[in-house]
């Protein structure tokens, strides 16, 4: 089963490991128990969010993590059950006054990934005057580190990449602020390629185990870390 990664992945969905010279994730993690229950062994493949629809298509790849919403061609694939919810967030190194509204930050700059498609946004992001002004970086990761350097106001990703990425020690001297309101909720699922109905009903009973044996939450958590929003500057930093 070969599995397409919006390369350098993000945690703590899928990632690369500098430590291990490894993927690792919640991804690798059902995987893994995919493999025990199953015929199926799972090898990644170094893609794009761009790439990954056609890789599927021409039969070069079988699975890449995704939702429906975020596909140009969905009605042309198969989907797993949800494996978890992404829900995203506005994030600044200013504390917010109230829930984040678009409209109150007339040409506010944000930090957003090269490829991916913010549908919450994306109609502020077309204004030609007083709209948001997109940012491109190659990585979460990036993002996070161009919001610390005030190279932009905001920056939006999921709750879980924001845990994973912006409590790391490489951001110590930062302060990161979680927007009051959630910006968009969307349920990621596994995308399968059509014809593979077989490998989708073994994934979907794998999910099943997957969550209610509680892995699903102590693989996020693992990833994640216990953290929570606000994030101040590390307690040994003046």
């Amino acid at each position: 089963m070969r599995f397409a990664i919006n390369t350098p992945g993000s945690a703590p969905y899928l990632y690369f490991d500098t430590k291990t010279q490894d993927y690792q994730g919640v991804l690798v993690d059902f995987f893994t128990g995919l493999e025990t229950h199953s015929m199926y062994v799972a090898t990644y493949m170094d893609s794009s969010r761009a790439r990954n629809e056609q890789l599927l298509l021409d039969g070069q790849a079988d699975v890449f993590l995704s939702s429906p919403v975020w596909l140009d061609h969905p009605k042309s694939f198969l989907f797993s059950d949800p494996i978890m919810l992404h829900a995203s967030y506005i994030y600044s190194t200013r504390n917010f006054d109230g829930p984040f509204v678009s409209q109150e930050h007339p040409n506010a700059s944000v930090c957003t990934r090269y490829g991916f498609i913010y549908p919450v946004l994306q109609a502020h992001f077309d204004k030609a005057n007083d709209g948001l002004v997109r940012v491109d970086s190659s990585s979460q990761t990036t993002m996070a580190t161009m919001l610390s350097k005030n190279r932009c106001e905001f920056t939006i990703m999921s709750e879980q990449n924001a845990l994973s990425i912006m409590f790391d020690d490489t951001f110590c001297r930062s302060t990161f602020y979680q927007s009051p309101n959630i910006i968009s909720a969307v349920d990621l699922v596994i995308v399968v390629r059509p014809g593979l109905e077989e490998l989708q009903q073994t994934i979907n009973i794998e999910m099943k185990r997957f969550i209610e044996s509680g892995e699903r939450e102590k693989s996020i958590e693992r990833h994640s870390g216990r953290y929570h929003f606000p994030k101040q500057k590390c307690s040994t930093q003046k």
